[in-house]
């Protein structure tokens, strides 16, 4: 696996682990039904925007650790014209 394979996985898991300590830290143990119409119209909004943003981020990584690296072709040395190869 290539070095940029490998920071595409590592980018898609980072982006998962946000998401998933985002919910656990920000609803489950924070008590979400102690939460007052005031806190959940700060918090949801601002949750959706860490979701579009990791989600973009999950997006990104798992394209760059799927894609296929291309080798580019060798080079050599320049082709010979005819009027050289005749002489």
């Amino acid at each position: 696996m290539g070095k940029t394979r490998a920071l595409g996985a590592l980018l898609s898991i980072a982006c998962i682990a946000v998401i998933m300590l985002h919910i656990y830290f920000g609803y489950i143990a924070a008590g979400a039904g102690t939460w007052a119409l005031g806190a959940l119209s700060f918090a949801l909004p601002v949750t959706i925007g860490l979701l579009a943003v990791c989600g973009l981020g999950l997006w990104l990584g798992w394209i760059i650790a799927t894609t296929k690296e291309v080798t580019p072709p060798p080079v050599g040395p320049a082709k010979e014209s005819t009027e050289e190869k005749k002489k």
